[in-house]
C-alpha cells in the first residue's frame, strides 16, 4: 500500500518535470478508493471534480447524510463537477447572481459532492494552504460547479468548492427531531470534516484551511464560526453576507412540509406524513413548489430535541463564540452599491407604497405609532421631504443596501472585535467596467476571483490588474492570514487591520487606497437607530429566548 501511495503521488504531482507532450491523469488514494482527476492544459494544476463527500439517504432526503460507502469502480473518474443539489427558484425570476448566467448541471438528490483544484507543485510532503469556497444563492440556488477557481489556484493554493442541500432539502425547520433545521449547514460541516481527513492526500494542508463565501455563502461561514461545532479551519473570508443580514435568517416555519405537500395535492396536518409523501415525490416538483409558495427556507434557530445536537440554538442578534473567534484572522467586506438594480422590476404601484415603512415593519416588532415614527425618521434621512417615485431609485437602493447588507456587516465587525480575533481586515469593492453604474453591485467581485460567468471578463490591462490584485490579496490571506504581508508594485500599500478605535478599510478600485470607516455618516445613523429600536428587532434574543 505504501508503494502504491508513493506511485500515486508521483503520477499526481511531478508533472512539471515531464515532457509537455506527456499527459498523465493524476491519481490519489483515499479511504473511499482511487480517484482520478484531470490535468489543466498547461500542466500547472490538477482538478478532481464531483467527489462525493457523503451520501444522501434517498428514502429520507431531508434527514442526516451518512458516510459515503466507497467507490464501486476500481478507479473513480472525478471528471464531472456540474452535478448540483435541487434548485428551489422561480424560473421566471432571475437575478444577476443566479445560475442562469452560469453553467448549470444535472440536479440530483444525492448531490453532496465537492471539487478540488491542486497546483502540481503540491504533495503530501509539500502540502499547500487550502481555500474552501461555500457558494451563495440565498440558500435556494447555486452549486460548487459554478465557480472555476483557475485564477486562484495559479496563486499557489489548493481550492475546494462544495455542494450542500438547498431549499426544502437543506433548510426546512420543522417541529420533528429528524428535520430540526439547517441541514444544508450541517452538510457543509460534513464536507469540512471530509476535507480535514482527506485533503493531505491531494497535497493540501488540513491544518491551514480558510473557509470563504459570498452572500449566503458568507453568512454560512460565520454560522460555522459561531456554532458549537468543532473548528476545522483557521481563518475566514466573508463577502457581502452575515447572519445578521436580514435575508440570512428566518423564524422557523414548522408547517413548511405540510404546505408543500398540500400544494402538490396531498392533504395532511401531520408533518411526518407530509415528509413521507415528499420523500417519494420528484425533487423538481418539491423544490418548485417551495419556490411557488415563496417559502423562506433559510437558516433558523432550531427546536431543541433530546439527543439531537443543534447547529444554531439562538437568534443571530447576539451571536457569540469567543473560543472560536479568538486568534482567527477575518477578512470581511462588501461592494459599494449592494442593491444596485433591485428596483428594476418594480412596477408603478410599488412607488405608491412606503418601502421604508414596509421594511421596518417586516423586521421590527413595533406598535403602529412607533413604527410610523421610526419609518419617518429613516425616510427623512434618505430622501428628505421628497415623494417616493422613480426619481428616488438611487436613494431607495442606497437605503436597502444599508439596511440589508452594509449595517449588518458593520454590526458584525463591532461584535467580532469584542472576541479578540487575530485580525480583522475590512474592504469595499468599488471597481466596475461599466462607467454608467453608480457603484459595484452584489456579486460584482466574483468574476475577478473566479471564472464565474459563462463569458469571461473582457481582457483589458485594467481588468487584468484587478484580477491580479484581488487573487493575490485573497491568496495571501489564505497563506498568511494577512492580505498584504509585504508591499510591492502590484500591492503598493499595506492593508491594516481594524481595531476598536480605528476602522481602516481597503478600497478596491482602479487604484487601491485606505480610508477610515465605510459609509461612516450612514452607519452612524443606523447605530443610533439600533440604539433606539434594536431591542425590538424580530431576531433579537430578547424577543425569542
Amino acid at each position: 500500500m505504501d508503494f502504491l501511495y508513493s506511485v500515486i503521488l508521483v503520477h499526481s504531482f511531478i508533472l512539471p518535470s515531464l515532457s509537455s507532450e506527456v499527459r498523465i491523469d493524476p491519481l490519489v488514494l483515499i479511504e473511499q478508493g482511487l480517484v482520478r482527476g484531470l490535468i489543466s492544459n498547461d500542466g500547472s494544476y490538477s482538478s478532481f471534480l464531483g467527489i462525493p463527500y457523503a451520501q444522501v439517504n434517498l428514502s429520507d432526503p431531508f434527514g442526516e447524510p451518512y458516510p459515503h460507502p466507497g467507490f464501486d469502480e476500481v478507479v473513480y473518474n472525478a471528471y464531472d463537477g456540474t452535478k448540483q443539489c435541487p434548485q428551489s427558484d422561480k424560473k421566471a425570476e432571475k437575478t444577476r447572481c443566479s445560475p442562469t448566467s452560469l453553467k448549470s448541471g444535472e440536479e440530483i438528490l444525492d448531490c453532496l459532492r465537492l471539487n478540488i483544484y491542486v497546483p502540481t507543485v503540491a504533495s503530501s510532503q509539500n502540502p499547500l494552504p487550502v481555500l474552501v469556497w461555500i457558494h451563495g444563492g440565498i440558500y435556494a440556488v447555486g452549486s460548487a460547479g459554478n465557480y472555476d477557481p483557475d485564477k486562484l489556484v495559479r496563486q499557489g493554493i489548493v481550492v475546494v468548492t462544495i455542494n450542500y442541500r438547498l431549499g426544502p432539502y437543506g433548510f426546512m425547520c420543522l417541529d420533528v427531531p429528524n428535520v430540526p433545521g439547517n441541514q444544508g449547514l450541517k452538510d457543509q460541516f460534513v464536507a469540512l470534516r471530509w476535507i480535514r481527513n482527506h485533503i493531505r492526500a491531494f497535497g493540501g494542508n488540513p491544518y491551514n484551511v480558510t473557509i470563504a463565501g459570498q452572500s449566503a455563502g458568507a453568512g454560512s461561514v460565520l454560522f460555522h464560526l459561531y456554532s458549537k461545532k468543532e473548528k476545522l479551519y483557521n481563518n475566514v473570508i466573508v463577502q457581502s453576507g452575515v447572519p445578521q443580514n436580514l435575508l440570512s435568517f428566518v423564524d422557523a416555519d414548522v408547517d413548511a412540509a405540510i404546505k408543500i405537500a398540500l400544494h402538490l395535492g396531498f392533504n395532511t396536518t401531520d408533518t411526518l406524513q407530509a415528509l413521507d409523501f415528499l420523500s417519494n415525490t420528484s425533487h423538481v416538483l418539491v423544490s418548485r413548489a417551495a419556490a411557488d409558495l415563496d417559502l423562506k427556507l433559510r437558516p433558523c434557530k432550531e427546536r431543541s430535541f433530546s439527543g439531537i445536537e443543534s447547529f444554531i440554538d439562538t437568534a443571530p442578534y447576539y451571536f457569540s463564540n469567543d473560543i472560536k473567534v479568538k486568534n482567527t484572522a477575518i477578512m470581511i467586506g462588501q461592494t459599494s452599491k449592494e442593491h444596485l438594480g433591485s428596483q428594476a422590476k418594480n412596477g408603478d404601484g410599488y412607488y405608491e407604497t412606503d418601502p421604508f415603512y414596509d421594511n421596518i415593519k417586516e423586521y421590527f416588532n413595533l406598535d403602529e405609532n412607533e413604527l410610523k415614527e421610526a419609518a419617518q425618521t429613516v425616510r427623512q434621512f434618505y430622501i428628505g421631504d421628497e415623494s417616493i417615485s422613480r426619481n428616488m431609485i438611487s436613494e431607495l437602493e442606497t437605503f436597502t443596501s444599508d439596511f440589508i447588507y452594509n449595517h449588518p456587516v458593520d454590526r458584525t465587525v463591532v461584535s467580532l472585535l469584542k472576541e479578540m480575533p487575530k485580525a480583522v481586515y475590512e474592504y469595499e469593492f468599488r471597481y466596475v467596467t461599466d462607467q454608467g453604474l453608480e457603484g459595484a453591485p452584489h456579486c460584482e467581485e466574483l468574476k475577478y476571483l473566479f471564472n464565474f460567468y459563462d463569458e469571461k471578463v473582457e481582457y483589458t490591462e485594467q481588468n487584468q490588474i484587478i484580477i491580479n490584485r484581488l487573487t493575490k490579496m485573497w491568496s495571501n490571506f489564505v497563506k498568511y492570514g494577512n492580505p498584504t504581508p509585504e508591499v510591492d508594485e502590484l500591492l503598493p500599500i499595506r492593508w491594516s487591520a481594524v481595531t476598536n478605535n480605528s476602522r481602516p478599510y481597503m478600497i478596491i478600485d482602479s487604484e487601491l487606497k485606505i480610508e477610515n470607516r465605510i459609509n461612516k455618516e450612514r452607519m452612524a445613523f443606523w447605530d443610533l437607530f439600533y440604539k433606539a429600536y434594536g431591542k425590538y428587532n424580530k431576531f433579537s434574543t430578547r424577543c425569542h429566548d
